[in-house]
């Protein structure tokens, strides 16, 4: 059930979320749709994406638009951008949620994984944050932009080189953003969640660990707490654990 919410630096305005198929993106696509947004989700899984947003679509009377893509290459990020443009006219929030894990000791991580991680995971953001400031944010100077890292991020996972090093370098490039424009009223967050009960963790090797899961419904409230308050009151990093993951 969608609750619906009036939100005074929300309603109305555009947000494209990556990785909206399923698990914590689709969720903060409703979330925002619930803030009555208009929502642009993009994904490489096309028919789920499409089936989640048309749901999210009808419980909470919102316009979604979904869009298959491939959000490490360049030329569909570009053309999901002239997409949101055409539809929408502007660009106002960017979840930067897309994302792979692959669970490997750094010994048996072939090349192939640790590009496609990286890509995934990092190249990414890079692509599509670049692309909505170049084609809107700059212009009018506000907007807000969230990267998804991890509890990963922060400090080193076993198992998980590729995937550890990727969320710490989404970090970096989160901060160095902000820096590039602190003369704007573009704001950036950093969002660092612990363990996540989605379809990615359940597909992981590591879910049989037995540890305490975190509610991704709870992060996905927290990153639209974060993008609808005023345009002077900055979130620069979030983190959002179980208790048990402390």
């Amino acid at each position: 059930m969608c609750v619906l919410k009036d939100s005074p630096f929300l309603t109305g305005k555009v947000a494209i979320v990556t990785g909206a198929a399923r698990g914590l993106g689709l969720l903060v696509a409703e979330e925002l749709a619930g803030r009555r947004m208009r929502v642009i989700g993009v994904d490489l899984r096309g028919e789920e994406l499409s089936d989640g947003l048309a749901r999210i679509a009808e419980r909470c009377q919102a316009d979604t638009i979904p869009i298959r893509a491939d959000t490490s290459d360049e030329d569909q990020v570009v053309a999901m951008i002239d997409k949101a443009l055409h539809v929408f006219g502007r660009i106002d929030v960017l979840v930067n949620n897309a994302g792979v894990r692959h669970a490997a000791p750094v010994w048996a991580t072939e090349t192939a994984a640790w590009d496609r991680v990286h890509n995934s995971n990092l190249k990414a953001q890079f692509l599509c944050t670049r692309e909505a400031l170049r084609r809107d944010m700059l212009q009018r100077g506000e907007g807000a932009l969230v990267f998804v890292s991890s509890m990963a991020g922060k400090r080193g996972t076993e198992g998980a080189s590729a995937y550890s090093a990727s969320k710490w370098a989404v970090l970096g490039f989160a901060a160095s953003v902000a820096k590039d424009l602190k003369n704007t009223r573009i704001r950036v967050t950093a969002v660092t969640p612990g363990r996540l009960d989605t379809p990615m963790a359940r597909e992981s090797e590591v879910w049989a660990l037995g540890l305490e899961w975190l509610d991704p419904k709870h992060v996905a409230t927290a990153i639209a707490f974060c993008v609808e308050q005023d345009p002077d009151t900055i979130h620069p990093e979030l983190h959002i654990h179980h208790r048990a993951q402390l």
